[in-house]
């Protein structure tokens, strides 16, 4: 008997919301009844725009990103409870069977679900290699299983989550960006600085704003997230416009993928932070990672596991370097590897996800 797939993330963490929404779209190919729930849906409008602020805040500055980060703390009490009520009528009455949960700030409502629930799977994902903010102080689910698609110990790829169908991949010579500058969802990091060196060195750079504003010196293409998108309040994947004087290319696979994750397949490296977004990216459009600095200890665990596996590198070493052959290398290792890894959704739809106990 089938029931209903319920796929848990956060509109504050777009390396979160994204593979959470591939996932769900892996469970639908598969003829399951799944739905994505955003945590900031739950929120009263004036804890949504204090994120929005933080938002501004944490892009404009990377100091204070790093130490907020630091500190992060569950934000599931200011949830009203009314709104949790009213959420388990509606997993309740969807025949909710299975629970795929990419943030850990869900914890607590998951744990409240599931106590008079026995029945319901509950598997918790950790998308990079060590436990990141939002599972670190996260509870135990009980009954829950927990799938590590990193291994920080190793230095291994255990599963992907990966885009199926036709066409993903774009052959290396077919590829019209050099480079692809940007800083995850809420455009954290130094990828500015890192576009502008690029470009001055004659590189070609695309630069992903989270707004739209004028690009740094050097001429990058600019592109920004499409005013008023929101996680929580938009269905569907993350979308971009091309800033001044840039042409955007055609975004012809909006319901498969994000607009960023386009650019990505076009790119022959992204130039980043180590974010789990960005690496689940890199797996599937076979596109290295020139890493800038880390927003935190798990985004470096993520960041030694791409470059001890040749995914990767930072890119003050390729800068020294500045060979394309090594491009082209990390890329054919990508290529390998995901051809071979597993698939995380659909090891979870062999275990019984979907399926009512």
């Amino acid at each position: 008997m089938s029931g209903m797939n319920i796929v848990l993330t956060s509109g504050v963490a777009l390396g979160t919301h994204v593979p959470g929404l591939l996932v769900n779209d892996a469970f639908a190919a598969h003829g399951l009844a799944s739905r994505v729930y955003v945590l900031e849906q739950l929120f009263p409008e004036d804890v949504r725009q204090r994120i929005r602020s933080a938002k501004g805040r944490y892009g404009r500055n990377f100091r204070l990103a790093k130490a907020a980060h630091a500190l992060a703390t569950d934000h599931a009490e200011l949830i009203p409870s009314a709104a949790v009520a009213a959420l388990f009528e509606e997993w309740d009455a969807s025949g909710a069977s299975s629970v795929a949960v990419f943030s850990g700030f869900w914890t607590p409502l998951v744990r409240e679900y599931v106590r008079g629930r026995p029945d319901v799977r509950v598997d918790v994902c950790h998308l990079d290699a060590v436990a990141s903010p939002s599972h670190r102080r996260a509870e135990e689910i009980p009954g829950s299983t927990r799938s590590w698609l990193l291994d920080a110990q190793a230095n291994a790829l255990n599963e992907g989550i990966l885009i199926g169908g036709d066409g993903v991949r774009i052959p290396w010579t077919s590829r019209s960006i050099g480079f692809l500058a940007h800083g995850g969802g809420w455009g954290m990091g130094n990828h500015a600085h890192a576009a502008s060196e690029l470009a001055e060195a004659g590189e070609s750079v695309s630069l992903l704003l989270t707004e739209p504003q004028n690009g740094p010196p050097g001429k990058p293409a600019v592109y920004h997230q499409e005013p008023g998108w929101e996680a929580w309040s938009h269905a569907g994947f993350p979308r971009l416009a091309a800033g001044p004087g840039t042409a955007a290319p055609p975004f012809l696979s909006r319901d498969r993928w994000s607009d960023s994750f386009e650019l990505t397949r076009r790119a022959r490296a992204v130039v980043s932070k180590p974010g789990a977004g960005t690496l689940v990216d890199s797996l599937n459009a076979a596109t290295p990672v020139l890493f800038t600095e880390a927003l935190g200890e798990w985004e470096l665990a993520n960041e030694r596991v791409w470059c001890t596996l040749g995914f990767g590198m930072r890119l003050a070493e390729w800068m020294d370097k500045r060979d394309p052959a090594l491009l082209e290398a990390m890329h054919e290792r990508l290529c390998e590897a995901s051809g071979g890894i597993a698939s995380y959704p659909d090891r979870l739809i062999e275990e019984g996800f979907g399926s009512s106990r």
